[in-house]
Formats: structure tokens, sequence, C-alpha cells
């Protein structure tokens, strides 16, 4: 999992909540191992004001023009100070 997220970190990713490319797409829920063919990331959700270990869904485009919409588990960007 953390290749998908070190893979997917250098890219610029769309900061606007209210606009979902994804809307209506299936969610497939990453595995440790998976292959992903990603050309350019659409929007990911943003978990810097959350703590822990948190969903994350990702909607990308591929090489061939498809998109997909994939989920997996990060550390949220949040500090809890008890």
């Amino acid at each position: 999992m953390s290749a998908v997220i070190t893979s997917l970190a250098p890219m610029a990713f769309a900061q606007d909540v209210d606009k979902d490319p994804g809307r209506g797409l299936p969610v497939e829920e990453y595995h440790y191992g998976m292959q992903l063919d990603v050309k350019n990331v659409l929007h990911r959700t943003d978990n810097s004001s959350r703590t822990g270990v948190v969903p994350v869904t990702v909607v990308y485009e591929d090489h061939s023009g498809e998109l997909h919409k994939i989920r997996f588990l990060e550390w949220g960007g949040s500090t809890s100070n008890g």
C-alpha cells in the first residue's frame, strides 16, 4: 500500500471537494501488490484534518483514458494533542 501512496504523492491533486469527477464510478478496494495504470490523478480525499488510519478515495485516469476510483487506507495528516 505504501507503494501506491508514494507513487501518487508527487502528482498534483485536485483540491475542489465539491467536484467529484468519479461520481457514479464503482469503488475498487486497493490490495497490496495491485498494479495501477495512473496517468493523471483527478481527485483525492483530503485527510489533512483527520487523525489515525483513514480511508482515502482517489479518482484517476489511466493511459487509455478510462476513469477509475480506488480506495485505500493511510495515516491522516492531523495530530491529536490528547
